[in-house]
């Protein structure tokens, strides 16, 4: 059914999308169309590239030709494939009716319909030309000998010019910044296309010049010649005797200060490797065409030894350039690229007050809040350790495609989407990515090579040179940006990043480069020799190679310069840097030691925690999203992650007692990242002594309540069996676009506070600029923003929010002795200090509190105090330590400790407690129950007839706790 060929063309394609194609349901829907239109964009080009007369074996193209299909398509798709795993439907957990949406189909304009189309109306156009006379422009691309014409001053500098406009534009439709686009239209992107063919032109014309020699001998010669006929003659011989190397090098040079202006230096690397792939080649042939017959050796080091002269000029020209350009830009890029594992990655919003202009601007379900420079740019400057967190997370073999932690990675779609292939699909297809590129560079030349024994290299196989080498070239420097082995410039890595109009140009420069070479017909099969290539595929091989291997086994190190110690690896099993936290002095707090703590958090990310519960069931955090899976369901009788209320928030008493467990990373070991990565592993867990049936219902009875919180508690070990609240406010839904534009049109600056200490951020201000070398001053500079009030962190409403007890302790402190509040371990006095509760453990819950010892008023605190209570009223007076965890089990080391049971206290004498429960415990249906009303707030709290177990709840006075009551008898009667 299918030719060899076409089996060459399809099977590829279906091995790379089948991996996307299973990573969700939503991608069920876009993989096929992907595969169909690359494997029919391939199958196009194939029919209009065969040869009309097939050479043996049955194949009807030149491998060559074949090779440039297979890879260029593959590379094609790929991309394509990323772009709608990133971009277009970037949450596998999509559902297959919602693949096509407006936002989804939004995206797959830009990144993917328009840059197919745009290859396919190339390969139609250049069909259509081929049938019109195409094979004129094709003979004088295949060129070699370009004699001297009076005309070249002109030609020359027109050539210049058409090189620089694409360049150039941009500025013309800039505001200010780096200028990249001229309107919709990324025309340098189309630059780097046209500046290939315009070096390949230059460089043809003197190709024969490209064989070496000393700067040195040719000035002494001109001196020479001066000498004799006059100085006046020295510049024009000069140029004469140097054009070789002063064109191209005045080509790129034209590049250069072009980016430079619109400050883009992505643009100079891609114009560096074409200028060194197009010289390189004509001093390789020239070397190749004057070896001897019979000369054996390689001879890699005699063409190094004739290339130095063009990278000595081309050394000083670009640091030449790069002294006349260096900014800001260049200084912050050479801070990062110094040291990555400074920067912390979180930049919150501190949460303040707000002129009323600016509340006015706020949309609607938000609240104002200021943004600093410090921390905005400080986690801008964190790009680089995001991605190299993310390769280190991937390993060899990758998390696979429906693994959603690289969303971490800003920009992974575009400048660091090779981190993000290496964290999804392993350094294995990064390697085979690097080997397809460098596969499509040697076949370009080849088959632009139709005459290997010519004296010359034709314009064409220049051309072909040229781009090859970018792309290959571009694609190991974005690998090496992504180790941090050179400074991180934004270079999107060729055919895979997300950006339609890059894969266009390069599209439609294979395409041009193959209709050209095939315009007039095929030569004699048995002149088509291999082409040079203008790469070595081993040297590749090994570049690749020793990138992933060093990457891999060592993912914290930095260069250090400056340091004692350089370059420097960190340990990857430091813990967590403290993040900044939501306020003022929290956001412009100074940057930590990456010696003492990693900002790494991607690894806390993937560290695995859970809290269990009695039966084996437990529930599983997802630091992603911040959602708590459930796991062995029918353990969990019911129960869900709501049901717990804020217990498991990131205020909750769980979260800030056990850090240890809850925000501590299990790091990252040589072996996870040579080994596939292992599935649904759990580092971390808090087994809670909650029984899960019994909170299911109490949250449930909690449902309608707009503030409550119920806690029952075994009064004799003191386990806390349940601890449920209402979840508060939840968070709003997504601001329209609309809304985002109108606030950030009026709020985009950052500006200092004027002398009455407010921010005015109408007008920039000088001062706070973003690109700084070392961030001096960027931490007085704010600018307004607006947060989300429900995901305002709040304490749990059972163990961490304190509320007014009203009379609920009159009659312990009318009846008990000296000391009552103490031992309840109540804090007395001062009700404004540290944090604590009577259990140890319990360290970040609210305190509860009596700021007079000899009166309960104004006294404050939590449910399970009064729990505590009743439960010494109903033990005779001695009080058990609530016990929320039995067992822990930390992340960073698997080693389990089992938390003690502590030894009751005697609160006050048992009369006492007889007394309080005979007065103020009556007895009604089954349950010893007291009933206050604090203002606004009624409790309930009491004690089992045996004392075995206890209870206290808190609901809204108009409320009333009837039915909360009648819900926690059933519960007990249960027990």
């Amino acid at each position: 059914m299918f030719s060899p060929a076409g089996l060459t063309m399809l099977a590829p394609h279906v091995l790379v999308a089948a991996p996307f194609f299973f990573a969700g349901p939503a991608y069920a829907v876009w993989v096929p169309v992907i595969l169909v239109t690359t494997v029919v964009l391939g199958r196009l080009a194939f029919n209009r590239l065969r040869d009309p007369f097939p050479g043996a074996g049955g194949y009807s193209i030149r491998g060559p030709v074949l090779a440039v299909l297979v890879t260029v398509t593959v590379l094609v798709e790929l991309g394509a494939l990323l772009a709608v795993r990133l971009v277009v439907v970037p949450d596998p957990r999509t559902g297959f009716g919602h693949a096509i949406t407006a936002d989804s189909w939004s995206a797959a304009w830009s990144a993917l319909v328009q840059p197919l189309l745009g290859i396919i109306a190339v390969v139609l156009l250049l069909a259509f030309l081929g049938r019109r006379g195409l094979g004129r422009w094709a003979a004088w691309a295949r060129r070699s000998d370009f004699p001297e014409e009076a005309g070249r001053p002109l030609r020359t500098a027109v050539l210049l010019t058409v090189v620089a406009v694409p360049f150039l534009l941009p500025l013309l439709f800039a505001g200010g910044g780096v200028a990249l686009t001229a309107g919709p239209v990324a025309t340098a992107e189309y630059g780097k296309i046209l500046f290939c063919a315009a070096l390949a032109f230059v460089v043809a014309q003197e190709s024969h010049r490209f064989q070496g020699g000393r700067l040195s001998d040719g000035f002494a010669d001109i001196r020479r010649a001066a000498a004799r006929h006059g100085y006046g003659s020295a510049l024009p011989a000069l140029c004469r005797n140097y054009r070789f190397l002063l064109l191209p090098l005045g080509v790129f040079a034209v590049v250069a200060v072009a980016s430079g202006l619109r400050h883009d230096f992505g643009t100079i690397v891609p114009a560096a490797l074409a200028t060194m792939g197009v010289t390189w080649y004509a001093t390789r042939h020239n070397l190749d065409r004057n070896r001897l017959p019979g000369e054996s050796g390689r001879h890699g080091f005699a063409i190094v030894a004739a290339y130095r002269l063009f990278v000595g000029a081309a050394v000083l020209l670009i640091a030449a350039t790069l002294a006349l350009l260096t900014t800001d830009y260049i200084g912050e890029r050479g801070r990062v690229w110094n040291d990555p594992w400074r920067f912390r990655w979180d930049a919150p919003c501190a949460v303040v007050d707000a002129p009323a202009h600016v509340d006015q601007d706020v949309p609607d379900g938000r609240v104002a809040c200021l943004r600093s420079l410090a921390a905005d740019a400080e986690s801008e400057r964190s790009q680089v350790s995001r991605a190299i967190a993310a390769t280190a997370d991937g390993g060899l073999w990758g998390r696979g495609l429906h693994d959603r932690v690289s969303a971490a990675v800003p920009a992974g779609s575009t400048d660091f989407v090779l981190a993000v292939v290496w964290n999804k699909l392993g350094g294995l297809v990064v390697i085979a990515a690097g080997l397809l590129l460098a596969l499509l560079s040697a076949a370009l030349v080849r088959a632009a090579t139709l005459d290997p024994a010519a004296g010359r290299p034709s314009l064409l196989v220049l051309f072909a040179a040229g781009l090859g080498t970018m792309l290959t070239g571009q694609f190991l420097f974005v690998l090496a940006a992504t180790a941090n082995v050179v400074p991180h410039t934004g270079i999107p890595a060729p055919l895979l990043s997300r950006g339609g109009q890059s894969t266009l140009a390069i599209g439609m420069g294979v395409a041009l480069l193959l209709a050209v070479a095939r315009a007039d017909g095929p030569a004699d099969r048995a002149a088509r020799a291999p082409g040079l290539r203008p790469v070595t595929a081993s040297a590749l091989s090994a570049v690749l190679i020793v990138i992933v291997a060093v990457l891999t086994t060592v993912p914290y190190a930095a260069p250090r310069i400056g340091s004692l110690r350089l370059p420097t690896t960190y340990s990857p099993n430091r813990p967590i840097c403290d993040s900044r936290t939501p306020d003022l002095d929290g956001l412009g707090s100074p940057g930590p030691d990456p010696e003492q703590c990693s900002t790494d958090l991607i690894t806390l990310a993937r560290t695995r925690v859970a809290v269990s519960f009695p039966g084996g069931g437990r529930l599983v955090l997802d630091r992603h999203s911040g959602d708590w899976t459930p796991e062995n369901r029918d353990e969990l009788a019911g129960m869900e992650a709501d049901d717990l209320g804020r217990l498991l928030s990131a205020a909750g008493p769980l979260r800030t007692s056990y850090p240890r467990v809850m925000e501590i990373s299990s790091g990252t070991s040589l072996r996870e990242r040579l080994a596939p990565a292992p599935r649904d592993r759990v580092d971390g867990d808090l087994a809670l002594t909650i029984d899960p049936a019994r909170q299911h219902r109490i949250a449930a009875a909690l449902h309608d309540e707009p503030s409550a919180a119920v806690v029952i508690l075994d009064a004799s070990t003191g386990r806390v069996l349940v601890s449920a609240s209402t979840p508060g406010t939840a968070a709003a839904g997504d601001v329209d676009d609309e809304a985002q534009r109108d606030f950030a049109e009026e709020h985009d600056n950052y500006v200092r506070r004027d002398d009455a200490g407010q921010v005015d951020d109408s007008t920039a201000d000088a001062d706070c600029r973003r690109r700084s070398r070392d961030g001096a001053g960027q931490d007085q500079c704010w600018r307004w923003s607006y947060a989300d009030p429900g995901r305002t962190p709040r304490p749990d409403g059972v163990l961490g929010q304190s509320y007014p007890y009203g009379d609920a302790l009159t009659p312990v402190w009318a009846a008990a002795p000296a000391g009552t509040a103490t031992r309840l371990g109540l804090r007395v006095g001062r009700c404004d200090g540290p944090q604590r509760w009577t259990a140890d453990r319990l360290t970040g819950t609210a305190v509860s509190c009596v700021p007079d010892p000899s009166t309960p008023t104004g006294a404050h605190g939590t449910p399970l105090t009064l729990a505590v209570l009743a439960g010494a009223v109903g033990n005779g007076g001695r009080a058990v330590h609530p016990r929320i965890v039995e067992r822990i089990t930390y992340p960073a080391t698997g080693l389990s400790d089992v938390t003690p049971a502590r030894p009751p206290v005697a609160a006050f004498p048992p009369e006492v407690a007889e007394q309080l429960k005979a007065s103020d415990y009556p007895l009604s249906d089954g349950l010893h129950v007291d009933l206050v009303t604090a203002g606004s707030l009624q409790w309930v709290c009491g004690f089992t007839p045996d004392g075995k177990t206890a209870f206290a709840a808190v609901v809204p006075a108009q409320s009333g706790a009837d039915r909360l009551l009648s819900a926690i008898r059933t519960t007990i009667g249960d027990r």
